[in-house]
């Protein structure tokens, strides 16, 4: 077991985007020496981000858990910022434990880079040494302000301090003067009685003007699919000529999930007409709530993959609970 003061920086992607090859070890360079001794280098991998899966991240997750048992007392993930959001979100979703996770946006390039660095990973340890951050779940670290995991939002590729942003409830911390503060609640996710093992095939259809109707066909004939997410316009609706191809899908008994495709998504009724939020959810269509799609897909394919019923589905979208030994709820199958 290694001492309760030990943190461990977990090498998640590449995030040196002008040195491909660069030494991990570098980046304890940029903590003081009271800080950089308490944290411990574990590299998982160095791929750029585009390069992972679901799948991936829920090893990654795993090897978390692997981590807290041995005695570590919080864990930093740096990776690269494209799929953060994404990995963050999942990685909640299974997150039960005290001990903090915090992904550290580090940018390394131009002027800014170093200073957002040191800004950053300063930030994420003295996070995940602090009191206030267990039970927290998983935070984002983004501009030297501490984003939850359930609502971040990749915003601002090109920009050194607004490159994670939450859109609705904002920041839950942030660090002044070299000490960290949290000052805001996070809402943690309903959790699954059963963790999935393989993770199925799930895509996105995004609805855009006059177009997708011929993606969302090759998609309905694909042996492999195993859920669907729709983007949809404003309050979740769909061009009309998508609606016959919506209903061989669900004829399938794949589930298919409405969501938004606006910066703040949230679904519901605004009309009756023929691809509205509500005809979609009288065919069958589950609501995605204020799920953006990236993360209504994630929630999709672990529920698919833990065994729950269209019931319970439609609960986990909505963040409701689904955590039950109860067998006679017929919310796993």
């Amino acid at each position: 077991m290694v001492p309760q003061t030990k943190l461990a920086l977990v090498i998640a992607g590449n995030s040196f985007s002008e040195e491909d090859n660069a030494d991990p070890q570098l980046l304890l360079g940029y903590l003081p020496d009271g800080l950089a001794g308490i944290c411990d280098i574990k590299e998982w991998s160095t791929q750029p981000s585009s390069h992972y899966s679901m799948s991936m991240t829920l090893a990654m997750e795993e090897m978390f858990e692997s981590l807290a048992d041995a005695g570590y007392a919080g864990i930093i993930v740096v990776s690269g910022n494209g799929v953060m959001e994404e990995m963050a979100y999942m990685a909640n979703l299974f997150w039960r434990r005290e001990e903090p996770v915090i992904f550290a946006s580090l940018m390394l390039r131009g002027r800014t880079g170093a200073k957002e660095v040191l800004m950053n990973l300063r930030c994420s340890v003295l996070a995940a040494l602090s009191e206030d951050a267990r039970g927290k779940g998983v935070l984002v670290c983004s501009g030297g302000e501490l984003f939850s995991a359930d609502d971040v939002t990749f915003a601002d590729p090109a920009s050194s301090f607004n490159t994670f942003q939450s859109l609705v409830r904002g920041p839950v911390g942030n660090m002044q003067n070299g000490v960290v503060k949290f000052f805001g609640d996070v809402r943690r996710p309903s959790f699954l009685s059963r963790r999935p093992a393989e993770l199925p095939c799930v895509e996105i259809v995004q609805a855009c003007l006059g177009g997708g109707e011929a993606l969302l066909s090759s998609l309905a004939q694909a042996r492999e699919l195993r859920g669907l997410v729709l983007s949809g316009f404003g309050a979740g609706n769909i061009p009309p000529s998508w609606v016959p191809t919506v209903r061989n899908i669900l004829r399938r008994r794949i589930p298919v999930v409405i969501t938004s495709r606006c910066m703040i998504p949230d679904v519901h009724k605004t009309g009756d007409f023929e691809g509205s939020f509500e005809k979609l959810t009288e065919m069958g269509v589950m609501s995605g709530g204020n799920l953006n799609p990236y993360k209504a897909r994630i929630r999709l394919a672990v529920g698919i993959a833990a065994g729950l019923t269209d019931s319970g589905l439609s609960l986990y979208l909505l963040n409701m609970p689904v955590d039950t030994d109860n067998e006679a709820d017929a919310l796993y199958k």
